[in-house]
């Protein structure tokens, strides 16, 4: 008989294919290169905000220095200003002074006779503001009720054209004087494009205070003149007012 072979028992190990090995060695590794990965977003990060941090310091030092540049520049002017007001006030008391003590504006020599003019008007009515002021009364309003006095209830064209200003300022003066309850404006059954002024009673009432305040005026302007003295300065008033109303109307 043959000799019977004996059969070892080999221990076979299972072995894990290599696919799956490579699978978990990529989930392993995974990891690490996703954490140096982060690490260098945040690296890169951190970088660029320094070198933003260092981009915008040069700019704000330079926007301190311009603020500074602008805050010398205003203290310059605000000091040349005072320095230039101080020496205007300076040469007007130094011109103060050299006139003769009591001398006015009056008394000084103007360029020309139309200057004269307009002071005395400016002077007038600064005058008679002043004494109009008490009773509630503006000055342009006083021509208004003048004119009213005279003739009540003419319509608004013809009494912006008697008194010689335009029909937007005599719309604005009404309308005050309306609200004051002074006048009062009714438009015409005839023709609707007429409006005619009326004075209501608190408008006639103020006649004879508004008259007295006036010759006070007059008085005070007309002080030394005397009796002719006065009727030539009226002649030769008359005459400038019919010198320049044909001037404009020559213009017109």
């Amino acid at each position: 008989m043959a000799p019977t072979k004996i059969k070892k028992k080999t221990s076979k190990r299972k072995t894990a294919p290599r696919k799956t090995i490579r699978k978990t060695a990529r989930k392993t590794t995974a990891p690490k290169t996703a954490r140096k990965t982060t690490a260098r977003k945040t690296a890169r990060k951190t970088t660029a905000r320094k070198t933003a941090r260092k981009t915008t310091a040069p700019k704000t030092a330079r926007k301190k220095t311009a603020s500074k540049k602008t805050a010398r520049k205003t203290a310059r002017r605000t000091t040349s200003r005072r320095a230039g007001g101080r020496k205007t006030k300076a040469r007007a008391k130094s011109k103060a002074r050299t006139l003769k003590p009591g001398a006015r504006l009056a008394d000084r020599a103007l360029e020309t006779t139309t200057q004269r003019f307009a002071l005395v008007s400016r002077l007038i009515a600064r005058a008679f503001a002043q004494r109009l002021a008490p009773k509630g009364i503006g000055y342009g309003q006083f021509p208004v009720l003048l004119c009213l006095w005279d003739e009540d209830g003419i319509t608004q064209k013809t009494l912006s054209e008697r008194i010689r200003i335009e029909a937007p300022t005599m719309v604005r003066t009404l309308d005050r004087m309306e609200r004051d309850n002074l006048v009062s404006r009714v438009r015409s059954i005839t023709d609707r494009r007429q409006i005619h002024v009326r004075l209501t009673e608190k408008g006639r009432r103020l006649k004879k205070v508004l008259a007295r305040l006036s010759s006070d005026v007059d008085k005070t302007a007309l002080a030394g003149l005397g009796r002719a003295g006065h009727q030539t300065l009226r002649v030769l008033l008359g005459r400038l007012i019919q010198n320049l109303e044909q001037d404009i109307a020559v213009d017109v």
